[in-house]
């Protein structure tokens, strides 16, 4: 039970690489080993909300190298039912996708695991480089799911996607860079241990990253006014490969949820993302209404989905917040790892 965590990861990693080097063409085989791998999916995420279901936060040190060397996953309740959900998603995809999406080109199901792995990690980790590293998998995923069929229409979104996600990454690395300058770290619970200790001299650039990162994440979560490139990008997409990418938004609003009290300490983000919540969810209804296919209507309807949800987080949101960190391993803590507050942790794997 203890390396389970690390199931969601090398899962659909494994599949990817088998299908990729291992098919040699065999359309027959590639099905196979995606249809496994996602299957395989669902018990293994059961068992790690089981894991979480008590309210416990387990952190896992890859290779037993502590933060904030190492990587370090994190289990909680939020990650596990979103890493659930996601297996769920994937299934039925994949399901509708046999004997249709994927006669439509080549290595289908080697970029549907690539996919889950960058989702699945985005969703886990407990360090801002790792998460950047996992967006990039999925965000190049999708690139090629989105043109998967070389309709001119699909070609035309993935570029417009890709071009604009570049800049949101190229962003995201700059805003790496500013909170790594600042605190000299980018595990979670180092992050937020020593936000509250930062010199006056560094708090400017602390800041600067966080409000950088919340354009980053606003974008990937398709936020009124970065998200204009959904619709068109999903309604041109492939039937199983939009469902899949509905979760893709998902990432951006765990995120936001993850880091936005965290790097702006005295600042509440909330209003901001409460604000722009409530036009995402006006701009989404009345794309639904004015929507003239139903690919168009599905796409903004993701949008609202990403509007409701944040209208929450905005609403929730402070400078009382909780925030996300590893646990203190008992009788030897870790580098920076947060203590742990009352019943909200008592174990870490490795």
């Amino acid at each position: 039970m203890n390396h389970l965590i690390l199931a969601p990861l090398l899962l659909p990693l494994a599949a990817g690489v088998v299908a990729l080097l291992g098919g040699r063409g065999s359309l027959r085989f590639e099905r196979t080993v995606g249809l496994v791998a996602t299957l395989a999916l669902l018990p293994v995420s059961v068992l790690l909300v089981g894991a979480a279901s008590e309210g416990l936060v387990v952190a896992y040190d890859v290779g037993d190298w502590a933060a904030p060397f190492g990587i370090t996953l994190v289990l909680d309740r939020l990650s596990a039912w979103m890493v659930s959900v996601t297996a769920l998603v994937a299934t039925a995809a994949l399901l509708f996708a046999l004997g249709r999406s994927d006669t439509t080109g080549r290595h289908f199901h080697a970029l549907f695991q690539f996919q889950l792995l960058g989702i699945n990690g985005a969703f886990l980790t407990g360090d801002l480089f790792n998460l950047f590293v996992f967006f990039e998998v999925l965000l190049i995923a999708s690139y090629a799911l989105l043109s998967h069929g070389s309709r001119p229409e699909r070609t035309s979104a993935a570029v417009h996607v890709a071009v604009i996600n570049l800049l949101g990454s190229t962003l995201f690395l700059v805003a790496v860079g500013c909170l790594y300058a600042a605190a000299g770290t980018l595990n979670f619970a180092d992050l937020a241990q020593r936000a509250a200790d930062l010199p006056a001299d560094r708090l400017g650039l602390w800041q600067a990253g966080g409000w950088m990162l919340l354009v980053v994440f606003a974008l990937k979560a398709a936020l009124l006014p970065l998200g204009f490139w959904l619709p068109g990008a999903y309604g041109a997409a492939d039937g199983a490969v939009a469902a899949l990418f509905a979760v893709l938004t998902k990432v951006g609003v765990v995120s936001i949820m993850r880091t936005g009290t965290l790097f702006l300490p005295g600042l509440d983000p909330g209003p901001v993302l409460w604000a722009a919540a409530l036009a995402t969810l006006a701009i989404g209804m009345t794309g639904m209404i004015a929507a003239g296919r139903l690919a168009q209507l599905v796409a903004h309807s993701v949008v609202v989905s990403v509007g409701v949800l944040l209208v929450a987080v905005g609403l929730s949101s402070g400078p009382s917040a909780a925030r996300p960190g590893t646990c203190s391993r008992p009788g030897r803590p870790s580098a920076g790892a947060l203590p742990c507050p009352p019943h909200s942790c008592s174990r870490r794997w490795r």
